[in-house]
Protein backbone atom coordinates (compact mmCIF):
# COMPACT_ATOMS: atom_id res chain seq x y z
CA UNK A 1 0.00 0.00 0.00
CA UNK A 2 1.80 3.46 -1.22
CA UNK A 3 0.68 6.41 0.87
CA UNK A 4 1.09 9.56 -1.22
CA UNK A 5 3.26 12.13 0.12
CA UNK A 6 2.57 14.96 2.92
CA UNK A 7 6.10 16.72 3.22
CA UNK A 8 7.91 19.29 0.79
CA UNK A 9 10.77 18.60 -0.56
CA UNK A 10 12.59 20.71 2.29
CA UNK A 11 10.62 19.99 4.90
CA UNK A 12 11.72 15.90 4.22
CA UNK A 13 15.56 16.27 4.00
CA UNK A 14 15.61 18.62 7.21
CA UNK A 15 13.66 15.57 8.97
CA UNK A 16 15.95 13.52 7.72
CA UNK A 17 18.72 15.45 8.54
CA UNK A 18 17.88 15.58 12.36
CA UNK A 19 17.16 12.17 12.43
CA UNK A 20 19.88 11.05 11.38
CA UNK A 21 22.06 13.50 13.41
CA UNK A 22 19.36 12.49 16.46
CA UNK A 23 19.90 8.79 15.62
CA UNK A 24 24.76 8.73 15.49
CA UNK A 25 23.66 11.06 19.41
CA UNK A 26 21.52 8.33 20.78
CA UNK A 27 24.24 5.43 19.37
CA UNK A 28 26.89 7.17 21.18
CA UNK A 29 24.99 7.66 24.48
CA UNK A 30 23.81 3.88 24.54
CA UNK A 31 27.50 2.89 23.38
CA UNK A 32 28.92 4.91 26.74
CA UNK A 33 26.48 2.94 28.88
CA UNK A 34 24.35 0.51 27.62
CA UNK A 35 21.40 0.50 30.04
CA UNK A 36 20.96 4.32 28.72
CA UNK A 37 17.44 4.46 28.30
CA UNK A 38 17.07 8.37 27.07
CA UNK A 39 19.56 6.94 24.10
CA UNK A 40 17.46 3.99 23.34
CA UNK A 41 14.39 6.49 22.82
CA UNK A 42 17.07 8.84 20.76
CA UNK A 43 18.02 6.10 18.41
CA UNK A 44 13.97 5.35 18.21
CA UNK A 45 12.63 8.69 17.59
CA UNK A 46 15.70 9.49 15.08
CA UNK A 47 14.76 6.30 13.06
CA UNK A 48 11.55 7.40 12.91
CA UNK A 49 12.08 11.03 11.76
CA UNK A 50 14.45 9.20 8.94
CA UNK A 51 11.75 6.91 8.01
CA UNK A 52 9.76 9.80 7.56
CA UNK A 53 12.26 12.16 5.40
CA UNK A 54 12.66 9.33 2.82
CA UNK A 55 9.27 8.54 2.21
CA UNK A 56 7.85 11.85 2.84
CA UNK A 57 5.10 11.05 4.41
CA UNK A 58 4.55 11.53 8.13
CA UNK A 59 1.60 9.63 9.40
CA UNK A 60 1.03 12.59 12.60
CA UNK A 61 0.33 15.15 9.84
CA UNK A 62 -1.81 12.82 7.67
CA UNK A 63 -3.58 11.76 11.10
CA UNK A 64 -4.21 15.88 12.19
CA UNK A 65 -5.00 17.25 8.33
CA UNK A 66 -8.01 14.44 8.19
CA UNK A 67 -9.80 15.18 11.66
CA UNK A 68 -9.52 19.63 10.47
CA UNK A 69 -10.94 18.04 7.35
CA UNK A 70 -13.73 16.40 9.54
CA UNK A 71 -14.40 19.01 11.61
CA UNK A 72 -14.88 21.57 9.40
CA UNK A 73 -17.32 19.48 7.10
CA UNK A 74 -19.49 18.87 9.91
CA UNK A 75 -21.53 22.12 8.80
CA UNK A 76 -22.68 23.42 11.87
CA UNK A 77 -19.12 24.69 12.97
CA UNK A 78 -19.67 27.63 10.39
CA UNK A 79 -17.21 30.32 12.99
CA UNK A 80 -14.47 27.40 12.79
CA UNK A 81 -14.55 27.36 8.86
CA UNK A 82 -14.94 31.34 9.05
CA UNK A 83 -11.94 31.76 11.34
CA UNK A 84 -9.70 29.03 9.40
CA UNK A 85 -10.79 29.94 6.07
CA UNK A 86 -9.64 34.03 7.25
CA UNK A 87 -13.23 35.50 7.17
CA UNK A 88 -14.25 37.83 9.42
CA UNK A 89 -17.40 37.11 11.57
CA UNK A 90 -17.66 40.86 13.37
CA UNK A 91 -18.97 43.68 11.64
CA UNK A 92 -17.11 46.52 11.14
CA UNK A 93 -18.90 48.33 13.81
CA UNK A 94 -18.34 46.17 16.39
CA UNK A 95 -14.56 46.45 15.50
CA UNK A 96 -14.70 50.13 15.97
CA UNK A 97 -16.27 49.61 19.10
CA UNK A 98 -14.11 47.27 20.34
CA UNK A 99 -11.21 49.43 19.09
CA UNK A 100 -12.38 52.55 20.64
CA UNK A 101 -13.17 50.64 24.26
CA UNK A 102 -9.48 49.42 23.78
CA UNK A 103 -7.62 52.63 22.95
CA UNK A 104 -9.79 54.35 25.79
CA UNK A 105 -8.61 51.78 28.49
CA UNK A 106 -5.05 52.35 27.05
CA UNK A 107 -4.75 55.70 27.45
CA UNK A 108 -7.03 55.88 30.65
CA UNK A 109 -9.89 57.58 29.39
CA UNK A 110 -12.60 55.85 31.27
CA UNK A 111 -16.38 56.93 30.82
CA UNK A 112 -17.78 60.07 33.04
CA UNK A 113 -19.46 58.06 35.23
CA UNK A 114 -16.94 55.50 35.63
CA UNK A 115 -14.29 57.25 36.30
CA UNK A 116 -16.43 59.39 38.81
CA UNK A 117 -17.00 56.00 40.73
CA UNK A 118 -13.40 54.56 40.52
CA UNK A 119 -11.61 57.81 41.92
CA UNK A 120 -14.48 57.89 44.73
CA UNK A 121 -13.65 54.11 45.74
CA UNK A 122 -10.42 54.82 45.37
CA UNK A 123 -9.76 57.51 47.89
CA UNK A 124 -12.35 55.75 50.37
CA UNK A 125 -10.42 52.78 50.46
CA UNK A 126 -7.15 55.07 50.64
CA UNK A 127 -9.01 56.69 53.87
CA UNK A 128 -9.85 53.58 55.63
CA UNK A 129 -6.49 51.97 55.26
CA UNK A 130 -4.69 55.03 56.49
CA UNK A 131 -6.56 55.01 59.69
CA UNK A 132 -6.51 51.30 60.08
CA UNK A 133 -2.45 51.97 60.02
CA UNK A 134 -2.80 54.92 62.67
CA UNK A 135 -4.47 52.62 65.36
CA UNK A 136 -2.65 49.59 64.84
CA UNK A 137 0.26 51.61 65.58
CA UNK A 138 -1.62 52.84 68.57
CA UNK A 139 -2.65 49.49 69.66
CA UNK A 140 1.15 48.62 69.43
CA UNK A 141 2.44 50.97 71.35
CA UNK A 142 -0.35 51.20 74.44
CA UNK A 143 -1.30 47.69 74.55
CA UNK A 144 -3.86 48.96 77.17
Amino acid sequence: MMQETNLSEKNAFCRFAMGTSLTAFGIAKVSRNPNCTAGRLMIAFGAMKMAEGIFKYCPTKALLSSSMEGAMNTGNNSSMQSMLSGQNSMSSEQIDKLMKDFSSVITGNMSGSNATASKQSDSSTSNQNSSGSKSSTNNAQNPS
